[in-house]
């Protein structure tokens, strides 16, 4: 965790100072030093920053790319020196790709550095060659079980299509369906409305004055956010477009600081600082609000102190982070594998494990199954008012977590109402402040990472509500 922390932090870090370095190439220090101050404060990117994820290295392989981009569309080299050029920001591109599919549509502003270019017609057929070999090298070289491995590639880049894309338009108004809501999260919460509006002007002056650089620039950002648009609504999948819009900003900043004379820079620092005031305000309350307990914790700490260790437990994925006893990998691998020993090296090492972590418990998975070969599922639907939790009992379940938020999942339903006439309610553990009413909480979704839940003021802590449950004794 420490090690995966400080990936997120560094790279966070690294990112503003990329910013800055590419605000300074289209602009000067000003826009540079003003477009580094508000990603700093950014509450997505702070945010993000805390996760173990990659969207923010992504983001900075994104903004290193597109700082090569720039230089290969606006500082052209003669001969030779120009193919390297190409070759360089090709390459950077190619190690963006690497680190975060979503990167794969720096193409087209790397297409279009080579195509607005000075060079003759055939030199730049030439240059979009190279370029597309370099990016390929770069790109197999750092992913190279792409290619040695290409079926798992193949169905893991599907099934996460499924989950990403698919999922988010099924069902749904169409394409770009969510576009409404990912606007929203930016206008509110990603960066702050007074750098969204700066960030407008910005792109709008540089349409006008400077319309290669424009679409040199902006080409990636809207690309982007066009496709993320289709997707399952997450506050990271922001992230990425956030150093263009601080850029754009900055840019706006050094350009209105101008009419200050010989005061330009307190003038730029004054306006620096009011536009990331909102931001900067919302990143505090965030990290506060992320140093109270997950309500996951709470409900792990409160199971290993009244269950007892190898109980069988039913719950939910992403619920609570209980440890699978060894007897039940073992178990959930044979119903999954047939054999525990044509599992991968994951769990071979988790099978060896000496001392065996604990305490451990024979974990049930509630849901409709996954690729996970580590879990055994009971599905949701079958649960009615006939069986009752009958099918728990088969399963040997003595005890079931369950999570909810602020509305009544129709799918989990005939589960809970099975649960009031067969079980004991033991613990429920909410996120919400204590003396909140109702319509506060039907207002207010639990904040969930990796969602587009936003850090409500009725909210106490992270996490959705779990309730813990023990089946009675069955008096057949």
């Amino acid at each position: 965790y420490l090690a995966g922390r400080l990936l997120g932090v560094v790279t966070g870090c690294l990112g503003v100072v990329a910013t800055y370095a590419l605000a300074r190439r289209l602009s000067d220090r000003i826009a540079g030093l003003s477009a580094a101050a508000l990603l700093a404060v950014a509450p997505f990117h702070v945010r993000d920053s805390h996760y173990v994820k990659h969207d923010v290295a992504a983001t900075l392989a994104i903004v290193c790319a597109m700082i090569a981009i720039v230089w290969l569309a606006e500082r052209p080299q003669q001969g030779r020196r120009r193919f390297i050029q190409a070759a360089a920001a090709a390459g950077a591109c190619g190690a963006a790709v690497s680190t975060h599919y979503y990167a794969v549509f720096l193409i087209l502003p790397l297409t279009l550095a080579v195509l607005l270019g000075p060079d003759a017609l055939m030199t730049r057929f030439r240059l979009l060659v190279v370029a597309g070999l370099s990016n390929a090298a770069v790109f197999f070289l750092l992913s190279p079980f792409v290619l040695l491995d290409w079926t798992t590639a193949v169905r893991d880049i599907t099934a996460n299509m499924e989950i990403v894309v698919d999922r988010a338009l099924d069902g749904r108004a169409g394409v770009f369906s969510n576009a409404a809501v990912y606007a929203a999260m930016l206008w509110r919460d990603a960066i702050g409305w007074p750098v969204l509006v700066l960030a407008a002007a910005g792109a709008a002056t540089m349409v006008v004055f400077s319309w290669r650089r424009a679409l040199v620039l902006l080409a990636f950002p809207v690309a982007f956010l066009l496709f993320i648009s289709n997707t399952v609504p997450a506050t990271r999948y922001l992230t990425p477009v956030l150093p263009v819009m601080a850029v754009l900003a900055g840019t706006s900043v050094s350009v209105l600081a101008r009419f200050a004379g010989r005061r330009r820079t307190a003038a730029a620092a004054v306006l620096t600082g009011l536009a990331a005031f909102p931001g900067l305000s919302a990143s505090v309350t965030d990290g506060l609000f992320f140093r109270q307990t997950d309500t996951r914790t709470l409900a792990l700490q409160y199971i290993e102190q009244h269950v007892p260790a190898g109980s069988s437990i039913a719950l939910q994925p992403y619920s609570v982070p209980l440890i699978q006893s060894r007897e039940s990998l073992r178990e959930s691998l044979r119903s999954t594998l047939g054999d525990e020993r044509r599992a991968s090296t994951k769990f071979a090492l988790r099978l060896a494990l000496d001392p065996y972590p604990q305490p451990a418990y024979r974990l049930i998975f509630i849901g409709d199954g996954g690729l996970d070969a580590d879990k055994i599922y009971v599905s949701a639907r079958v649960f009615d008012v006939e069986r009752g939790i009958g099918p728990l009992r088969w399963a040997g379940v003595a005890y079931v977590v369950m999570k909810r938020y602020n509305t009544v999942d129709p799918g989990s339903l005939p589960l809970f109402k099975a649960l009031a006439n067969e079980a004991d309610l033991l613990a429920s553990i909410s996120p919400y402040r204590a003396g909140a009413t109702p319509g506060e909480i039907a207002a207010a979704k639990p904040f969930l990472h990796n969602a587009d839940a936003r850090v409500a003021d009725v909210l106490e802590r992270p996490g959705p509500v779990v309730d813990i449950w023990r089946l009675r004794v069955s008096a057949r």
